[in-house]
């Protein structure tokens, strides 16, 4: 195991202790806390590893940017979770100068009447050509991606069917969308529905939706505690009078700016950590 992985590790175990809280918040007598990271030095690159991780977790720390890592051994590191409010949703607060990039109408008809025989199908012959209209290029997908989480305090691997990332990285910061495929004959259920949050949840996606191929769900992801938001919901036969707010949402661009407002926001809620 790496460095930053043991870091991430320990991490995510106290993201789960501090939402396990009713106010979501843990204290910890400074050498405790240091110690879980297996540090006996706080040299400079480990404070700031921790500071990231933290960071990426919506941990905020009751100690500025300049007295972190500092602080006396007997000192209470407070942690606390503050999931922040989340900026307008950019599908709503404004139309795109440009015209809508719209599939012609047999892209719509084939969409439409395609029958699909398994699970697979679904993801091949609908997901692809549906993400691909909304720019995602090959080096973006990652099918089958396994995500490490956990249930509880058990951590357990599982595998995301898609997640859109920026380019050929696979970073958390880079994680864009997720994507889970149901079966056609398969009623979507609120199981499947978690399924996308918890991979939405520690990949960071602001975005995910799930389909069995004859309904499409969209949520936008509202963090850790907050409910998330279903922005809508509509029949496969239906996608052409949807597809404007669906492109919209959900277009690589979209949400590439969208998740950079984010990532700005935090550092603005967060201001004793940097990104840089």
């Amino acid at each position: 195991m790496t460095k930053q992985d043991s870091i991430q590790d320990v991490t995510e175990e106290m993201f789960q202790s501090i939402l396990a809280t009713p106010k979501h918040q843990r204290r910890l007598r400074s050498k405790t806390f240091w110690d879980n990271f297996g540090f006996k030095i706080r040299t400079k690159d480990r404070v700031t590893q921790v500071k990231d991780a933290l960071h990426q977790r919506g941990l905020l720390v009751n100690f500025d940017d300049t007295v972190f890592g500092t602080e006396d051994k007997d000192e209470w590191v407070i942690l606390t979770y503050v999931a922040p409010a989340l900026p307008t949703l950019g599908a709503l607060e404004s139309i795109l100068a440009e015209p809508i990039p719209t599939p012609e109408d047999a892209w719509f008809t084939l969409i439409a009447e395609r029958e699909f025989e398994s699970e697979r199908e679904v993801e091949y012959y609908f997901i692809v050509p549906v993400l691909e209209q909304l720019g995602y290029l090959e080096a973006d997908f990652a099918i089958g991606f396994p995500v490490q989480m956990y249930e509880g305090v058990k951590k357990v691997n599982k595998e995301a069917d898609f997640v859109l990332f920026k380019g050929r990285s696979r970073a958390k910061e880079d994680a864009l969308l997720i994507v889970e495929a149901k079966k056609s004959e398969r009623i979507l259920t609120e199981d499947a529905v978690g399924q996308a949050r918890a991979y939405a949840l520690w990949l960071s996606t602001p975005y995910y939706f799930v389909t069995n191929g004859e309904e499409l769900r969209v949520y936008l992801f509202r963090g850790a505690v907050q409910p998330d938001v279903m922005l809508m919901t509509f029949k496969r036969a239906d996608f052409r009078q949807h597809w404007v707010q669906f492109y919209q949402t959900l277009n690589k661009v979209a949400v590439l700016d969208y998740k950079e407002k984010l990532s700005k926001m935090m550092s603005g809620a967060y201001p004793g950590i940097s990104k840089e």
